[in-house]
């Protein structure tokens, strides 16, 4: 069972005149080989390129100063150099799409040739930095199933080319399979890429994301009480010593929170999420923007946060964890293991969005036995566990409410976990984990009866929400609720 609907045009529905097993044969302009932009060097660069550019403007100043400008040699030398490394990379670097694959070649003395199967891709997204954008290019960045992805990107074409090269690679995603059987076998119907303006008039936005809400959501998070503390610590200190020196300790902490603050805020703002038939359209970002599809299918979790202060005025932030491992060379804002659908939102809107991604969803409605509360005295009221035939359901946190909601189809593994303090108490865990133990739920501190009970049924009803017609009879019981 998908976490999302079934769109027309999805994985279940092969393109007419299509048999099953049949790969589409992309456009004839993506078979040949292509090269980036001339400029990818330079985005590439981002973040090194204005330290580099300011270190250099110091060191010709300084030299011209000292010696009248007879050390501009080594200067030019070094931008000679970075120049050439730029263009030497761009050169060797090429990419193609052919039988459902992306071939990406780069590599002067160690030469790398890079396959990417379209069939393995969990979401593509076009990622545009502050320089980027300054140029008019854009990033496509491929999140696979693989262990590590992090060299399926092309950085960087013009935009036009990126959102049109995105909507062939997800047209030829959703058609391409990885039988060997079928994999030299193709089609003559290439998918058509669709204009910008079309692929926002077929979308229904479901959630937009007011600003002086993000704002006032930053500031009340963890992160904006952290900055306020020190804040308050450094003007304290300054008013009752009167020293810049001990105020100075204080400044790297403080300089780190206002980052963590902007990053966030950065990556977050002007959130739009709409509904598609290729899956959900996530755009987000103020300086560095972010447009990504996520497919049906490929949400593995979808978790509910509700900080206390938030709570208080009604507020909640909806997550999705997608399929697809932690990139290892993108920056914080790419690398966020969680997708922020609803960054901060009223209640209503997070349910809206909550009922597009879990069919019915359960809640988490079981309480922990009375004994818990010599475990866990101020987070007893705040367990629960819950769920049906196809989503498992946990919730947890006084001062941070999460809940989160897993598919059973997702479920990797099921854990038993009994630590001395449980023992004692009669008390034990099971935990459910999904896609390498990255995202848990977990039904926490109940009796030892209820936790083998659910250790034994939870497989079953796993395994029945996979296979559908081959339903199990241990799993015709439903989860506590």
């Amino acid at each position: 069972m998908s976490q999302l609907p079934a769109f027309p045009g999805s994985d279940s529905d092969p393109a007419p005149g299509r048999s099953p097993g049949q790969p589409v044969t992309p456009p004839g302009d993506m078979t040949g080989w292509h090269r980036l932009h001339p400029l990818s060097p330079l985005v590439r660069s981002g973040r090194h390129f204005t330290s580099l550019v300011i270190l250099l403007v110091i060191l010709v100043v300084v030299n011209g100063r000292k010696s009248g400008g007879g050390e501009f040699i080594s200067e030019g030398v070094v931008i000679f150099v970075v120049l050439v490394a730029g263009i030497i990379n761009w050169a060797v670097t090429r990419w193609r799409v052919d039988a459902g694959v992306l071939f990406i070649e780069t590599g002067l003395i160690r030469r790398q040739s890079l396959r990417f199967p379209l069939s393995q891709v969990q979401a593509i997204d076009v990622v545009q930095t502050g320089l980027a954008r300054a140029l008019g290019l854009a990033s496509i960045q491929l999140r696979m199933a693989g262990a590590d992805s992090s060299k399926a990107r092309l950085i960087a074409l013009r935009r036009a080319d990126a959102v049109k090269l995105r909507s062939d690679l997800l047209s030829l995603a959703k058609t391409t399979k990885t039988s060997p059987a079928t994999s030299a076998s193709r089609t003559t119907r290439a998918p058509v890429a669709a204009t910008p303006a079309e692929v926002q008039a077929d979308e229904r936005v479901l959630f937009r994301v007011q600003p002086g809400r993000l704002v006032g959501g930053l500031l009340l998070s963890i992160t904006g009480v952290i900055l306020a503390v020190i804040i308050a610590a450094v003007v304290v200190i300054a008013v009752a010593v009167h020293s810049t020196a001990a105020s100075g300790i204080y400044l790297p902490f403080l300089i780190g929170a206002i980052f963590g603050v902007w990053r966030q805020f950065n990556g977050e703002y002007g959130t739009v999420v709409a509904l598609a038939p290729d899956g959900l359209r996530l755009r987000s970002g103020l300086i560095q923007t972010t447009a990504e599809t996520i497919r049906p299918g490929r949400v593995q979790a979808v978790r509910l946060v509700e900080p206390l202060v938030w709570r208080w005025l009604g507020w909640g932030r909806l997550e999705v964890d997608v399929a697809g491992s932690r990139q290892r060379r993108e920056n914080r804002s790419e690398a966020k293991r969680w997708r922020a659908l609803v960054p901060v939102g009223n209640r209503a809107e997070a349910e809206r969005m909550l009922a597009e991604l879990v069919t019915d969803p359960p809640r988490p409605t079981a309480r922990p036995p009375a004994s818990t509360r010599w475990k866990a005295p101020l987070n007893y009221h705040f367990l629960a566990f819950g769920g049906d035939d196809h989503y498992a359901v946990a919730s947890r946190g006084r001062l941070r409410r999460t809940t989160t909601w897993i598919p059973l189809e997702k479920v990797q593994s099921v854990r038993w976990v009994q630590g001395p303090v449980q023992r004692r108490l009669g008390l034990a865990s099971v935990k459910l984990d999904v896609a390498g133990k990255r995202v848990t739920a977990a039904a926490t501190d109940r009796t030892v009866a209820e936790a083998a009970e659910l250790l034994t049924r939870l497989p079953a009803q796993a395994r029945a929400a996979r296979h559908p017609l081959k339903r199990a009879p241990a799993s015709g019981q439903p989860i506590p609720r």
